[in-house]
């Protein structure tokens, strides 16, 4: 079976923007990654279910994101937004009210957005951060991650300040504060992926290559720490970046910079405890993002750092990877979606 991925990233060496290819689910081969629209750094991307593309993008010394439709022949621009100093470092649509969050990482702050129908973006409101943490690179807030809980909350992960927030949304214009947890001091919570079926939270931070197991009480937004597990051994020279887990719950997966492995769990039945089960390379250099195909036979990994992409075939009652054949050319690539 086709399936379309999308790949997206810097544009300071050879990047051009977004591309995309075609993916065979059947024999795991990938067609070559053609340019689709061409942007100005877009790190981060998201689709709408009618294909409105959602990038993040610069526009001379100003940044923020723009929206296409890419469900014709040619990409068509929307609409954009470049009322910020730089772009934002994340971005998550929320089908369910059409709200766009923003999450800027330099800016100390995250912004709710709106898209209209004919995908105008329309601004309602935005949260700002405080704080910082032990480590050099946590000298502010740096929010590096918005996205929903199950229950439609928003949750932000603040890498700068070891904090996780979560915010009542129902009235997106005012955001009000439920929860706001500590991470230990210096972890760096960067994103993060929640159990399909269970009430747990499973956390990616990056300056200490942990996974945070965390029980979620929808009641309160409460988050309680049930469990800490290494995605990688050195965890001074490494850096963990994305997260995912299997759509039967059953298995986890994180990406490590650094060590440039993907790192394998089993899941608990109960959801509460990870267990190691292996670590791939990705034969290159940065694994910044990865995604698990439509099917969850397959993994495509991107290392940003080497400028390609590799390819492993998942074994979907085992939760194993095996890399299949060579990596894939593509410049600066930080995001893998499949739509």
């Amino acid at each position: 079976m086709l399936e379309k991925v999308l790949f997206s990233g810097y544009t300071k060496k050879a990047g051009k923007g977004v591309y995309a290819a075609q993916f065979n689910s059947d024999n795991g081969e990938l067609s070559t990654p053609e340019v689709l629209v061409e942007l100005n750094g877009p790190t981060y991307i998201d689709v709408t279910n009618d294909l409105k593309l959602i990038a993040l993008a610069k526009s001379g010394d100003k940044g923020g994101i723009v929206v296409y439709d890419i469900s014709g022949d040619k990409p068509k621009m929307l609409d954009e937004d470049f009322s910020e100093e730089t772009s934002p470092s994340y971005v998550k649509f929320d089908a369910s009210r059409n709200l766009i969050f923003s999450a800027y990482f330099h800016l100390s702050k995250v912004k709710i957005d709106h898209l209209t129908d004919d995908g105008k973006i329309e601004h309602y409101s935005e949260v700002k951060f405080e704080g910082h943490g032990p480590r050099t690179e946590q000298d502010q807030s740096k929010p590096h991650f918005s996205a929903l809980t199950p229950d439609g909350k928003l949750i932000i992960c603040d890498y700068g300040a070891d904090r996780i927030y979560i915010y009542d949304i129902e009235d997106p214009k005012q955001p009000r504060l439920m929860n706001n947890y500590i991470a230990p001091a210096g972890y760096a919570p960067r994103h993060l992926v929640f159990h399909p079926t269970k009430p747990y939270v499973y956390v990616a931070c990056e300056l200490s290559s942990k996974i945070l197991v965390m029980e979620y009480d929808a009641q309160t937004a409460g988050l309680t720490l049930v469990d800490e597990v290494s995605a990688a051994k050195d965890e001074q020279k490494n850096t963990t970046a994305a997260i995912r887990i299997s759509k039967d719950g059953k298995f986890l997966y994180a990406s490590t910079r650094g060590a440039d492995t993907i790192a394998a769990f089993t899941v608990d039945p109960n959801g509460d405890r990870l267990k190691k089960l292996d670590t791939v390379s990705t034969k290159g250099n940065g694994p910044r993002d990865f995604d698990l195909d439509p099917s969850d036979k397959y993994v495509i990994a991107a290392n940003q750092d080497s400028d390609d992409l590799a390819i492993f075939k998942r074994n979907v009652n085992k939760g194993m990877l095996s890399k299949l054949g060579n990596n894939i050319s593509i410049p600066e690539c930080t995001c893998v979606h499949f739509i």
